[in-house]
């Protein structure tokens, strides 16, 4: 299996994965025009193999992409019944044939890859996010959530990858310009993981199997890729292995900052452009 974070953050959200022969989509949350592009810019092809976007809640820089691709492309979309209902203002019409309701805690099929959805906190309806297995090989996708529950915690523990939020610095949300309602809502158990929260998370699901971690959904007012790794760092970290010189390292990418821990590489998805390629 194989990922690539398209874009990432309040601008757009798309992630790609491929799988043996199957391809699918999660989240569409740019134009269709741009989307493609970056496909293109990741060498994912044209979009002509996709064989299904799946979406995790009905918010603009997660959908505004899934009609025009849906319907450009003939992919059938799987949403919750929930996503469904509030997403048709912002994708247009889907046709009939193109529509798959999935439940918040569902398992099913899409060629090679096996998928479940799992419930997250969030302020949309019935918001989920996503694991998928091909054969042994395992990733979670947990973005846009307030709190890191222990449904998700089951769901997401010791898999090969995980692509989970870290949208804000504590204390750049706290001090920044936004409104007082919006950093309520950020911070609030329906907003967006913190970089401390993503941090604490991590330290509850990692485990031998996990060789992969994009922190995804980065703030671009309040939060940036070194605080972020930072943090996450710190967490992860304990006193026996504080300690321990070069224990993680540094390294600079094009356009991606990665940390890299005893055989776990963390890294960031850019906000605008196509990120690096995970293999599992």
């Amino acid at each position: 299996m194989e990922y690539c974070s398209l874009m990432s953050g309040s601008w757009g959200n798309c992630h790609y994965v491929k799988a043996g022969g199957t391809r699918i989509m999660i989240d569409a949350g740019q134009s269709g025009k741009r989307i493609l592009n970056h496909m293109a810019v990741a060498r994912c092809g044209d979009g002509s193999e996709l064989e299904g976007i799946l979406v995790t809640h009905a918010h603009r820089d997660h959908v505004i992409g899934v009609g025009i691709l849906a319907r450009k492309l003939k992919i059938p979309v799987y949403a919750t019944e929930g996503t469904w209902f509030e997403m048709g203002a912002l994708t247009g019409d889907i046709p009939k044939d193109l529509r798959r309701t999935i439940g918040a805690e569902d398992c099913w099929q899409i060629g090679e890859l096996e998928l479940e959805s799992f419930p997250t906190s969030h302020d949309a309806l019935e918001s989920v996010g996503y694991v998928l297995r091909h054969g042994s090989v395992s990733l979670g996708i947990a973005t846009d959530c307030g709190v890191f529950t222990s449904r998700m915690e089951r769901a997401l523990s010791n898999l090969n990858g995980l692509v989970l939020e870290a949208n804000h610095d504590l204390n750049m949300l706290r001090f920044g310009n936004y409104p007082e309602y919006l950093k309520r809502r950020i911070a609030g158990v329906e907003g967006h993981l913190s970089n401390a929260d993503a941090g604490c998370s991590l330290r509850k699901v990692l485990g031998p199997q996990t060789r992969h971690v994009v922190l995804a959904h980065l703030s671009e007012e309040n939060n940036c890729p070194d605080i972020a790794l930072r943090t996450i760092q710190d967490a992860l970290e304990n006193p026996a292995a504080a300690s321990v010189e070069g224990l993680f390292s540094k390294s600079g990418l094009t356009g991606v900052k990665a940390i890299e821990r005893q055989g776990l590489r963390i890294s960031v998805a850019p906000r605008c452009i196509p990120g690096e390629w995970m293999a599992l």
